[in-house]
């Protein structure tokens, strides 16, 4: 007997980050079994910059935890994604400095990861300082 096709449950959805809004979204046909499908952008709701996408195993912090959503923008940076439960990342880097030194190699210094780190907050608070003056 021939088992139909399945197709992704609803809780497959990937996850979709807006690191300037600090908001996250698992967004509708993000999550499919066809490879010939492009993955495609998504606009954040509240500001209409693309989102990054993070992956069905990425837990949301809160809006107000600034920590740690600079630290979920610098392991994305650096190319890390929550794609797979297995992939240690939600244990490994706990925290900020966690994060830091996981990201540190030996092709990668300690101080390339805080200057990555700088530039993030940087960007983060001019973006915010220019949503003041406008509002």
């Amino acid at each position: 007997m021939e088992r139909p096709l399945r197709h992704p449950a609803e809780t497959s959805r990937a996850h979709f980050a807006c690191f300037d809004c600090r908001k996250a979204f698992k967004q509708r046909g993000s999550s499919h079994w066809d490879s010939q499908v492009p993955e495609r952008t998504y606009p954040c709701p509240g500001c209409q910059r693309p989102m990054a996408r993070l992956g069905r195993h990425f837990k949301v912090p809160p809006q107000r935890a600034r920590r740690q959503w600079l630290k979920t923008e610098l392991l994305y940076r650096y190319g890390e994604r929550f794609q797979s439960s297995r992939s240690g990342l939600g244990t490994t880097c706990r925290t900020l400095a966690s994060a830091v030194g996981y990201l540190t190699t030996p092709a990668r210094s300690t101080a390339e990861v805080r200057e990555t780190l700088e530039q993030i907050r940087t960007s983060h608070q001019q973006s915010s300082d220019g949503s003041r003056r406008e509002g």
